[in-house]
C-alpha cells in the first residue's frame, strides 16, 4: 500500500499522513542525468496547505546516506527514521506523483526544516527569512 492510496471503506489500513519534515520512501526511477534514482528516502518540504490542496502530487527534496561535505547537503536531525546519518539534497527538489511514496518513516526536527528553507530560498532566488 501506497500513501497515495485511500483506505475508505476498504478495510485496508489507513495510509500514513504525509506532513512537511516527513521522511518517507519513493521511487524515483526513471532518472535523467544527475537526478537521483531508484528507491530512495526523500524529505517532504511542500507545505501544509499545499499537501492537503494538492492531493495527486509532493514536492520532495532526495536524501542521501554519502556524506559529499556540500554545504547544501543538510544533515537530517531529528527522528528520520533511516538509522543511519543522512542529508537532504536541496540542489534537487522534486515534484513526484504521491503514487510514487511507499511509506513515511520518520520527521525531521524544525531546525533541519529551517537549513533546508534557508538553501532552498537560496536555490529559487527568493528573499526573505
Amino acid at each position: 500500500m501506497t500513501v497515495a492510496d485511500d483506505a475508505s471503506g476498504t478495510g485496508a489500513p489507513a495510509a500514513p499522513a504525509l506532513r512537511r519534515g516527513a521522511v518517507a520512501w519513493a521511487d524515483l526511477a526513471p532518472a535523467r542525468g544527475r537526478e537521483q534514482d531508484g528507491h530512495r528516502p526523500v524529505l517532504v518540504v511542500a507545505s501544509r496547505q499545499y499537501l492537503e490542496t494538492v492531493t495527486t502530487v509532493v514536492v520532495v527534496l532526495p536524501v542521501t546516506a554519502v556524506d559529499h561535505g556540500w554545504s547544501n547537503h543538510v544533515p537530517l536531525r531529528g527522528r528520520g527514521g533511516l538509522g543511519r546519518p543522512s542529508w537532504a539534497m536541496t540542489e534537487q527538489p522534486r515534484t513526484i506523483a504521491r503514487e510514487r511514496l511507499s511509506r513515511v518513516v520518520g520527521l525531521v526536527d524544525d531546525a533541519t526544516l529551517r537549513d533546508v528553507d534557508t538553501w532552498l530560498r537560496d536555490l529559487l532566488g527568493l528573499v526573505g527569512p
